[in-house]
């Protein structure tokens, strides 16, 4: 087997919810808009205009939202090839653990570029959405794992992984500083960024002697069984008699 291509791992239980809840949510939207006229990207999409209102619940809802099909095609493969073999890897807990703090992270950049840049503009309401931040996050923690697996730029250019995790990092720094679109270059970089500190807070000595000394200094639960010998009240050598009976 070719250790430098990517395999096609089973889609795990987590990220089925997560597609599950993207794709209800993604229906529900459209029949809303269709319905109404109102859609659900400007109720749980990350509006900083929102947010600061009282709406801090968008910053956790924000990434299962998505505004096309193609969106949901995209971060949706991106879950199944990727986000699957991380959680393999990890574990449950942890994986769900980089996907929060990937996600509030590139809710935190973002907001604080908006305040920055946007504020007193009308984009300033502008809402984020989608799990674009934290599929860059699963791309530069795959590319960490797995250096020289090879991914397809563009759908057209085999290359490692490392290498396309340098090239989409160049391409959002560029979109950052040079276009209209940089709140987004940046939270998406936010993304990255908390992604990697998560990556290097769990495998740093400290939190390995940490979980190490809590896994050691945990206590085992007592035995409840409690075994006593009952001694005959004869003046009988106790050589020749046994105990009377065992308690």
């Amino acid at each position: 087997m070719n250790q430098s291509q990517i395999q096609v791992p089973t889609l795990t239980k987590v990220n089925k919810y997560i597609l599950i809840i993207m794709g209800v949510l993604f229906l529900l939207s459209n029949v809303l808009k269709a319905s109404v006229g109102v859609g659900l990207v400007g109720h749980l999409g990350l509006s900083p205009m929102m947010f600061f209102s009282g709406h801090i619940y968008e910053i956790v809802t924000y990434p299962l939202i998505a505004n096309g099909i193609f969106d949901i095609l995209f971060n949706g493969l991106l879950l199944w090839f990727i986000g699957s073999e991380l959680e393999n890897q990890w574990g449950v807990k942890r994986y769900i653990s980089f996907l929060l703090t990937s996600t509030i992270g590139s809710g935190l950049i973002y907001l604080l570029f908006s305040s920055l840049f946007l504020s007193g503009n009308g984009l300033f309401s502008y809402p984020l959405y989608g799990m674009h931040g934290a599929g860059a996050a699963l791309c530069l923690a795959y590319a960490i794992l797995n250096p020289h697996r090879i991914f397809t730029f563009m759908l057209i250019f085999p290359m490692k992984a490392k290498y396309f995790c340098m090239i989409m990092i160049g391409m959002l720094l560029f979109n950052g500083f040079f276009t209209p679109a940089k709140v987004l270059a940046w939270g998406h970089l936010g993304a990255m960024a908390f992604g990697y500190g998560w990556m290097f807070v769990i495998s740093s000595d400290t939190w390995k002697k940490r979980l190490s000394k809590q896994s050691f200094t945990k206590k085992k639960p007592r035995s409840k069984a409690k075994l006593k010998i009952v001694k005959n009240d004869d003046d009988h050598d106790d050589d020749e008699k046994p105990p009377k009976y065992w308690q």
